[in-house]
Parts: structure tokens; C-alpha cells; sequence
């Protein structure tokens, strides 16, 4: 089982406090890392096949001060499909509609796609990539704009059919979150919003007072596949779409 983390919030932000909890991860899922930021359009991915814990890459951009942005996205990986190498780690990237889309996912598909129909291909052997391209291809061909969240849902669970799916992507405006419509594994959610307090890591016995770390301002929310501290943390519902855009909560129960 891998484990997914993304971000979104008004302003941009350095991912310190949830990267650091969540790169523990990668102790039981030593198959590749990866973390992928937005600039506007264009996204900037690093990754690894390797377990996150052993990266000076990892721990780099843990402590990076200009590592900053207002969406994130983050996977570490437990291999069910295709071989432990770079082009089979998430996060995954495409150019489309004149700008980056990147997509991790959770579970196992078994997608049954004539791969000629598809305008995007994979590179690597993944379900997830796959995926990734027949969304990508299905978006296109039917014109749907990233702002239809309901149809965009609609095809998300149709790929669902297939087998077991959480997943994020985003275009670098909005943060879509679904969650697999049998819940298979978990996707939890938190809100920070000032006030900020302390919180401390599930993962690691460290704490923060995000009141020194935000501005007063600054919202936003931070989704995982598991909670990653002592915040309060929502489940998401079974087969629905969550959409997250400028730090607020914009579709979705």
C-alpha cells in the first residue's frame, strides 16, 4: 500500500512540518518517494526510487527555505505493479491545456484500455500511470474543463470500477482529491486556519508551533493517507471527488 500527501492552501508555504512526518512513511514503503510543487502552471517533481528515509535529496527539501508553494503533492511507494525504478515513481506529470498536470495514486487498477486510443502513453508499467493517461486522454476527448468538478468525479468513478483508487492531481489552480468508493486503505484531511497551536508528528517526537511558522493570514489544508499529527482529522466519504482551491474547500461534502 503506498501513501499519498497533498497541500493546498492561499499562500505560499514551505511543507516542512507535513514532509517531515510524512517521509517516515517511507520506512514501510521503501519503493520510491516523490514530491511535486506548482509555480503558477508550470510544477517542479523530485523523486526517488529509493526508501525516503535514506535520501539526502529527501532531507534536503525538508529543510529548504525556498521550497516553498501553495499546492503539493507527495507519494511514497510500496510497488504492486512495475519494477522499483524512476519512471515507475509517482508523482506523475504531463503537459496539458498549456500546463503541467501531476497525479499520484493509492491501490491497485486492473485497466483494460486499447492503448492506441490513448493521445497521452505511459513511460513506466504502472496502473497509476495508466490511469494517468486514460483520464488525461477521457478529459480531451470529451472537452470536460478542470472546473466541472461533477463530471470529472463521474469519470474518476468509472475508472473506480476497476479496482481500488485513491488519488490526487492537480493543474496548478485546484487540488483534486478523491477517495476510493469502497474506502480501501484511508484519506484524512485537516484544516489550518489561525489561530495556529502546537502540534506534534505522529511519526517522529518532534513538535511545532505553527503560530512561529504561518502567517496570520495563511489557511489552507493538508490531506493524507493517514494522520500525520495530533490535529483534528477528517475521513473523507467513499467515491466522492473533494476539490481544494486557494486554501479553501470549494466541491465536495
Amino acid at each position: 500500500m503506498c501513501e499519498l500527501l497533498g497541500l493546498n492552501f492561499n499562500q505560499p508555504l514551505r511543507c516542512s512540518v507535513s514532509f517531515r512526518g510524512f517521509r517516515h512513511r517511507g520506512d514501510h514503503h521503501p519503493h520510491g518517494w516523490g514530491i511535486a510543487r506548482f509555480d503558477g502552471r508550470a510544477c517542479q517533481v523530485f523523486k526517488e526510487p529509493i526508501r525516503a528515509s535514506h535520501s539526502r535529496l529527501a532531507t534536503f527539501l525538508r529543510d529548504y527555505e525556498s521550497f516553498e508553494s501553495t499546492i503539493f503533492i507527495g507519494h511514497v511507494r510500496f510497488a504492486s505493479q512495475g519494477n522499483h525504478t524512476l519512471r515507475n515513481t509517482h508523482p506523475f506529470s504531463r503537459p496539458f491545456r498549456s500546463r503541467d498536470v501531476v497525479l499520484a495514486h493509492n491501490g491497485t487498477l486492473n485497466l483494460v484500455i486499447d492503448r492506441s486510443s490513448l493521445k497521452f502513453h505511459p513511460v513506466g508499467e504502472t496502473d497509476s500511470e495508466l490511469l494517468f493517461c486514460a483520464l488525461l486522454t477521457t478529459l480531451s476527448n470529451d472537452r470536460i474543463p478542470f472546473s466541472d468538478f461533477s463530471r470529472i468525479e463521474a469519470v474518476l468513478r468509472t475508472f473506480n470500477e476497476h479496482g481500488t483508487m485513491n488519488l490526487l492531481f492537480s493543474e496548478g489552480e485546484h487540488l483534486y482529491v478523491y477517495r476510493d468508493q469502497n474506502e480501501y486503505s484511508g484519506l484524512y484531511l485537516t484544516e489550518r486556519i489561525a489561530p495556529f497551536k502546537k502540534v506534534s508528528l505522529q511519526d517522529e517526537d518532534w513538535e511545532v508551533d505553527l503560530a512561529e511558522e504561518k502567517h496570520p493570514d495563511q489557511r489552507g489544508f493538508v490531506i493524507a493517507t493517514s494522520p500525520l499529527t495530533d490535529e483534528q482529522w477528517k475521513e473523507l466519504p467513499g467515491g466522492s471527488l473533494q476539490v481544494f482551491k486557494n486554501g479553501r474547500h470549494v466541491h465536495g461534502a
